[in-house]
């Protein structure tokens, strides 16, 4: 089990999320609302089948959602990923290399997908 508290590392500061769901359909989910935006994690696991063979399949989503003031509408931000593997398979070397790549230069990776660069 991961926990009890999701700790989400952010720019501005970590923020820790308590778990307010937990064990139903194989997921957990973790929440905090503060005054202007609300943090949500999602750890789910289900299973998937490609030509006849079984993985595993592991998704964790993060949603972040910012408030509506007088000025600005409520919007949101979310960002996950997937894992999928045999079921008797722990190996992760294809997600560290992801998670590597994308921090590696100071996020300029991720901005630059976020610009439409492929």
């Amino acid at each position: 089990m991961l926990g009890d508290t999701f700790v989400l590392g952010l720019a501005s500061g970590s923020k820790t999320l308590p778990k307010v769901n937990s064990g139903q359909d194989y997921a957990s989910e973790y929440y905090l609302r503060e005054s202007l935006k609300s943090y949500r994690v999602r750890v789910r696991h289900s299973t998937t089948t490609v030509n006849g063979v079984v993985y595993n399949r592991h998704n964790v989503e993060v949603y972040i959602v910012t408030f509506a003031t007088s000025t600005t509408a409520e919007f949101y931000h979310k960002a996950y990923f997937v894992i999928e593997l045999l079921p008797s398979d722990t190996f992760v070397e294809a997600m560290d290399a992801l998670a590597d790549w994308s921090i590696a230069t100071s996020n300029a990776n991720l901005v630059k997908i976020l610009g439409g660069e492929s």
